[in-house]
């Protein structure tokens, strides 16, 4: 009896245990101990969790240390994603008065966030969003918004327009917040931004040595570059002497200096830009964005730098609705002003 106690724990020993694979590390462990093993494991991956959220920190560069893109794809992925679907962010515009009007009732919306998924609402139109109004709406607000907060020519990008009122009332902020709802929700890229205005949303800092002479944008400065360049003597360089020291010129001026004064006028058509620099990137906070743009920046490039032809263009067609709607306004004259008048005092009622 002993005997074949003793040969039967020798053949159980010698029988291979099963193996089974832990359902939270993916290790193989075997099937007797795999019960210890999966209490423990759930233990320090928990641990771990909460370990790392505690250590995060704004300035990382990536928002989460599992996904981190290498492709612009990767980067409008994450920001999709990002976007809370089961709330939205109404507006009701005009198609007129862009991108004025669509700013201020951004501003206004205080029953939601942008964060929402965006729902838009023309005046005097009638259809609802299924996403081609939205995106009509996000494709004039774009174009509109270069047209109307930056300046520049050329295929060298643009600069914020030096505007101290559009500061004030926050506009840049909104302008921020558009640019990052366009690119999360099916619009077009903001593509237009000069490459050390990139970089400055990007890291918070500005690099002096990499301004150039390209990076002036606003016409007060290039006319006064073109008069220092442009001087056959002292005498007419004099001429510029209030319009040089406002910039920030304090060495003595003349015909030798006139690599010091263009640099002086450079960096203070430059760096005067930096609050509103500032503002857009507060908006661009939405969706972590400007996390992706600091940790990821070769990735996001294109969808602010012109020069680089992104494969996924989110150009839309314009709906149906709004062709029909273009139309009709040739013969029935909608009185926008008087409408948006209308809303305005009543909002004005509202917020009191």
């Amino acid at each position: 009896m002993v005997m074949d106690m003793a040969e039967t724990d020798e053949n159980s020993s010698d029988t291979p245990q099963r193996q089974v694979v832990c359902p939270i590390c993916t290790k193989e462990f075997p099937e007797d101990e795999i019960t210890f093993h999966a209490s423990r494991c759930g233990e320090s991956f928990d641990s771990a969790q909460s370990s790392a959220a505690n250590d995060y920190s704004p300035s990382l560069p990536a928002q989460t240390p599992v996904f981190e893109p290498k492709h612009v794809e990767d980067v409008l992925c994450f920001l999709q994603h990002q976007v809370d679907t089961t709330t939205e962010f109404k507006l009701c515009v005009d198609r007129d008065d862009l991108p004025d009007r669509g700013i201020l009732q951004w501003k206004r919306k205080k029953s939601a966030t942008p964060v929402s998924a965006l729902k838009v609402v023309y005046i005097g139109e009638a259809g609802i969003d299924t996403g081609a109004l939205r995106k009509e709406f996000l494709t004039d607000m774009i174009s509109g918004i270069e047209n109307r907060f930056f300046e520049g020519t050329g295929s060298h990008g643009k600069n914020p327009m030096y505007s101290l009122t559009d500061l004030d009332n926050d506009n840049f902020r909104v302008v921020g917040e558009i640019m990052a709802v366009s690119l999360a929700q099916g619009g077009p890229p903001p593509a237009f931004l000069k490459e050390w205005c990139y970089n400055f949303l990007c890291t918070g800092e500005m690099d002096f040595n990499s301004l150039s002479l390209e990076d002036v944008s606003d016409l007060e400065s290039c006319l006064l570059i073109s008069k220092v360049q442009d001087a056959a003597d002292s005498q007419s360089l004099m001429l510029c002497a209030d319009e040089i020291v406002s910039c920030g010129y304090t060495s003595q001026i003349k015909m030798d200096s006139k690599d010091g004064i263009i640099r002086a006028i450079v960096l203070h058509s430059t760096t005067r830009l930096i609050p509103m620099l500032q503002q857009l990137q507060k908006g661009m906070k939405l969706y972590g964005l400007v996390d992706q743009m600091g940790g990821n920046p070769e990735a996001c490039r294109s969808l602010f730098v012109p020069g680089e032809i992104i494969k996924r263009m989110m150009i839309p067609s314009s709906s149906e609705c709004g062709k029909v709607c273009l139309q009709s306004r040739e013969k029935d004259v909608v009185h926008t002003k008087e409408v948006n008048h209308i809303r305005d005092v009543k909002q004005a009622i509202f917020r009191q």
